[in-house]
């Protein structure tokens, strides 16, 4: 035991070196702007089209959502003196996770069919 206990001693010392480059920061979750969420979701849905997961009506319609969503942004900076209140940023979210989830329904959908 006692010829074993300088390899413990050694790799107590080296596991902590090794791990500190680590950052917290890495492991929270990225939280995405409006504009990159707007941005995302369009490339998503050009993704699926491309791969045949939507049809060209399909995703056109879901850009024409994409575009709405954008309007009505701007419409509601345009009465705040250019900014967002909580309140609309909360409203934009909900409306980009109901075109998110659209879009991934229909894209699940083909790959069912």
């Amino acid at each position: 035991m006692s010829r074993f206990r300088p390899v413990v001693l050694a790799i107590s010392f080296i596991l902590p070196i090794a791990f500190s480059n680590i950052d917290v920061a890495d492991a929270r979750p990225h939280r995405f702007t409006i504009d990159q969420r707007h941005s995302a979701l369009l490339a998503k849905i050009n993704r699926a089209q491309r791969s045949g997961e939507l049809t060209l009506a399909e995703a056109n319609e879901l850009r024409d959502q994409n575009r709405s969503i954008r309007e009505k942004e701007n419409k509601m900076m345009s009465k705040n003196g250019g900014r967002l209140s909580y309140a609309d940023i909360n409203r934009i979210e909900e409306r980009l996770n109901d075109l998110s989830n659209r879009i991934h329904r229909k894209s699940l959908s083909k790959r069912v069919d």
